[in-house]
């Protein structure tokens, strides 16, 4: 759920706060409402101690800053808690007559413009939206990442691909999985050399591009055994070896997969903790229950109840099995990936 931060200064700034803070959470948004003094009390209103101690809180646990009142004012309290467009919240400023809404950070991959079209519809107001994709109406390649859920491997490269977009010029869009109504938005083509190119896959490719950015969708499930105690840097380097042969990028990797007698399993546990995977833990009859074929083990049937746990354990997503079953000195590997596709809706 979006978590939104509210803050006004003024009296006719407050009342237009509450009125936000009612109509947000109508339509599911998880809003908190601030003020000062004698205005949160008025309208019930959470009472802020300082502005800098709400930005501070706010720019750390919320998606969605708010300021009623002054540009400058939103300016300068943001000014020392600003890192990246990768991380910072979106932020926003609305005239206390809510006449215009304006994103003034994280545009695109923050969804401030697109909030601030939200709080148009509500308040009769105007978006004022400065980004130059967007006024030009050109393909925004970070907003077709976040609505289609892919990692963006190479940042800088967002900045090459949008000039790119507003120079008029051509990029070449390579998807593994389109939507079969799909229709490739101006300037982009499916030429498979030139200048600059947009990848959506989770393979590693060999493309003859002097600019690639690699988007890739984080739908793959690796599933993993291993003997009691194997430590944490052996499993994941087999684990990155196995990926690596297979072409496999590791941001595309989505879940770690494994039967649920290892949850204390102390190597897999880390190794999901030190690449920021969540886990994933079956039961045998969870695991045999998945349909396929798969290879098969008495050997491992007679400990764990079920004939296979890496392949199995990855495919329990619904996916296809890409990668079958590796084992190297009591440890598995096996990956499936999950249907999936993109559009440009």
């Amino acid at each position: 759920m979006t978590n939104i931060s509210i803050i006004s200064f003024s009296e006719k700034g407050s009342r237009l706060n509450k009125m936000l803070l009612d109509s947000l959470k109508n339509k599911g948004y998880s809003v908190k409402a601030f003020s000062f003094g004698k205005h949160a009390i008025e309208f019930g209103l959470i009472k802020a101690d300082s502005l800098d101690l709400w930005t501070k809180d706010a720019f750390n646990t919320c998606d969605i800053l708010l300021f009623i009142g002054a540009c400058g004012i939103a300016v300068r309290a943001i000014a020392p808690h600003i890192k990246d467009k990768f991380n910072d919240p979106a932020v926003l400023v609305m005239d206390e007559k809510a006449k215009y809404v304006i994103p003034i950070l994280s545009g695109h991959i923050g969804g401030a413009n697109e909030f601030a079209v939200v709080l148009s519809e509500i308040t009769k107001g105007i978006p004022v939206i400065t980004t130059a994709t967007d006024i030009n109406n050109k393909f925004a390649v970070d907003i077709f990442a976040k609505k289609n859920g892919l990692f963006i491997l190479e940042k800088e490269m967002i900045k090459v691909i949008s000039s790119k977009m507003l120079e008029e010029t051509d990029v070449a869009f390579l998807c593994d999985n389109l939507k079969e109504s799909r229709k490739l938005p101006a300037q982009l083509t499916e030429k498979t050399d030139g200048d600059t190119c947009i990848c959506v896959s989770i393979y590693q490719k060999n493309l003859d591009f002097k600019n690639i950015l690699h988007l890739i969708p984080k739908k793959v499930h690796i599933g993993v055994g291993c003997k009691k105690g194997t430590d944490k840097d052996r499993l994941s380097g087999f684990i990155d070896g196995c990926l690596a042969e297979n072409k496999i990028f590791i941001q595309s990797v989505s879940a770690v997969c494994t039967i649920d007698i290892k949850k204390e399993e102390k190597g897999i546990i880390d190794f999901a903790k030190e690449k920021k995977i969540p886990l994933k833990f079956y039961s045998a009859e969870e695991l045999n229950s998945v349909e396929g074929i798969f290879s098969s083990s008495k050997f491992v049937k007679s400990i764990t109840n079920t004939d296979n746990v890496c392949e199995r354990a990855a495919a329990a997503c619904g996916g296809r099995l890409i990668v079958r079953k590796i084992s190297s000195d009591g440890m598995t590997f096996a990956a499936a990936c999950e249907n999936w596709s993109v559009d440009f809706e």
